[in-house]
Formats: structure tokens, sequence, C-alpha cells
């Protein structure tokens, strides 16, 4: 993973992609999980490729204690925020807020925790 900011403690599962031109823009922190084949983007060159823009180039970010399932894709740019999930097979488009859990295509909000409800299972 050639200039991903990974730390120490996240989990990446096998055959995970993190972007192949911009790694340096991918963050993954503590005790974060990325499951088997996610991917997760920091550049998108379809405008440019259509003659309808600019490529895109933003930092992405896994933050502490953040789940992403199986074969979900995580689009540049966003952020999943703290002790948040992202199911399986999820295409997350947005920024997922602390504590929620997001699902489908594009991820949506199915659950989120308050912040009390997030100190008590962090135990």
């Amino acid at each position: 993973m050639r200039g991903a900011n990974i730390a120490r403690s996240a989990e990446v599962g096998y055959l995970v992609l993190i972007d192949n031109l911009y790694p340096e823009k991918v963050f993954v922190e503590d005790n974060a999980t990325l499951a088997a084949r996610s991917t997760i983007l920091a550049h998108d060159e379809s405008m440019a490729y259509t003659g309808r823009g600019p490529e895109r180039i933003l930092e992405t970010r896994i933050s502490r204690r953040a789940f992403v399932g199986v074969h979900a894709v995580i689009l540049p740019g966003v952020t999943v925020g703290p002790n948040s999930i992202v199911g399986a097979g999820s295409v997350v488009t947005h920024d997922v807020p602390e504590g929620a859990t997001v699902v489908g295509v594009p991820a949506r909000i199915v659950e989120h925790l308050k912040s009390a409800e997030i100190n008590r299972s962090a135990g």
C-alpha cells in the first residue's frame, strides 16, 4: 500500500484496493477496519475522460474505529466518521457521520447512535 496513510492498529483485509494514483490522499485511522475486497478511492477521472470537467483528486478518510464492509466502495473526498459502519457492497458517495450505519447503493443511513451510546459501546 505504497504511500497510503494507514495506522498500525488498522486492519486491512485481503484484496483491498487503495487508490493507485494518489495513495497519499487516503487516510485510515486507528482501529479502523477495511474488510476484504473493499475499495478506497481518492481520485475520479470520469469527467476528464468524457471532456465534461477536470479530474477530481480529494482526501478520503476512514476514521478511528470505523468499519468498511466486504466489497464496499468509498468514493473520493468521503470521510467515514468515527465508530461508523459501512455495510457490505455499499457505495459511499457522501460523508458518514460518527456512529452511523450506512448501507446500499448509494449508501444511506439506516441507524445512527448518539454520543452516549458510542461511549458506552467503546467501553
